[in-house]
């Protein structure tokens, strides 16, 4: 057995996607997990995937990241669920309803 240079403790989406990442740069990498891969927090938690356009950085690196994970979906066996419904933001006040229409294209 070879000896891991990274240690990974949790198996959910991002203690896989960190594995991921390192054995791609070449590191040994060994992942633990008390369960099964995915079936806690990352099982249980909603995955809301959305696009925000506060700032020009926000918009970049949240498309950036919703483009990555339409790219991956792909390769996933057809258990893992995905579900594209959309988002509806409701105005509070004139103020939040201008921003709406400034934001409408």
């Amino acid at each position: 057995m070879t000896v891991p240079e990274a240690i990974i403790v949790g198996a959910g989406i991002v203690g896989a996607a960190c594995a991921e990442a390192l054995a791609q740069d070449g590191v040994r990498v060994r992942v633990y997990d008390a369960g099964r891969p995915a079936g806690v927090a990352t099982a249980a938690g909603m995955g809301h995937l959305l696009v925000l356009d506060d700032s020009a950085a926000q918009f970049a690196l949240t498309h950036w990241s919703r483009t990555l994970w339409n790219e991956r979906a792909a390769e996933w066996p057809a258990a893992v669920e995905q579900v594209r419904c959309g988002t509806i933001w409701v105005a509070a006040d004139d103020e939040e309803m201008a921003a709406v229409h400034a934001k409408h294209v």
